[in-house]
Order: structure tokens, then sequence, then C-alpha cells
């Protein structure tokens, strides 16, 4: 079985488009005019540290790199200058505003996930090499 990181639909990776369909969700979600009213009340803030916990996970897994603990920060410096822009943009939607507090749970979302994914990967990365199911690569 592949992992779902392999498995590919048009040609494209499957979490890639994920990660795109998302992001495109929270662009015109954050660019309505107002919240549609079927939706729960939750609190603005959490709203905006879930979708950039969730925006950062997705950047984590479908992101790969020979240097695995160098993309992170890369992923956080995306989310953030994405985050400034979402907030600055929203300023001209008509009954939207920019808020720092937003911004400031934007960058709690994407500082949480990446901690997190990076700990469960070094420890998930650690326990297998520890056992040593880790498999060369070579050819036999």
């Amino acid at each position: 079985m592949q992992p779902v990181t392999k498995l590919r639909l048009l040609g494209f990776r499957l979490a890639v488009i994920a990660l795109a369909a998302y992001w495109i969700a929270i662009f015109v979600g954050t660019h309505l005019p107002k919240i549609p009213k079927t939706l729960p009340a939750v609190n603005d803030k959490v709203m905006h540290f879930t979708a950039f916990f969730g925006l950062a996970t997705l950047l984590c897994y479908c992101t790969t790199s020979p240097r695995v603990w160098r993309r992170f920060p890369i992923i956080v410096a995306m989310c953030l200058v994405y985050a400034c822009v979402d907030e600055l943009t929203q300023s001209f939607v008509r009954g939207r505003h920019s808020d720092v507090m937003d911004f400031l749970a934007d960058a709690a979302g994407t500082l949480t996930a990446v901690i997190l994914y990076a700990t469960v990967r070094w420890a998930w990365l650690g326990r297998h090499e520890r056992s040593g199911s880790v498999h060369s690569t070579s050819a036999t």
C-alpha cells in the first residue's frame, strides 16, 4: 500500500491537491462579507488558529527536503506572510476589517502545528531508527 503522499490524481500528489483546496477555502472564507449563519457560533480567534494550524500541518506534510529541519522555518515564514496579506486584504471587503489579534491567532496556530509536527516526526523517526525498522534504499 502506498503512503498518502504518493497517491496521485491526474498526475498530482493527492496531498498537494488537498493543500491547494484547503488554501483556496481559507482564502475564500476569510474574504466573504459575512460568515454564513448556518455555521455554529465559534470564537473568531479559534477559527483563525484552526485554519492556520491546518494550513501549516498540510504544508509540513506535503513538503519534502533532504534538509528536513530547514523547511520548518520556511513554512512558518510562508504562513506568517500569508497571514499578513490575508489580514490586509480583508480590509477591502465590506463588513471585514484587519485585526492584529487575528494575525496573532494565525501565528499561534502556525507555530503550534509546526512544533507539534516536528516533535512527532522526531519521535517517530527516533523510535524507528532505534528499533532498526528503517530500511535502506540500496538495491539487494
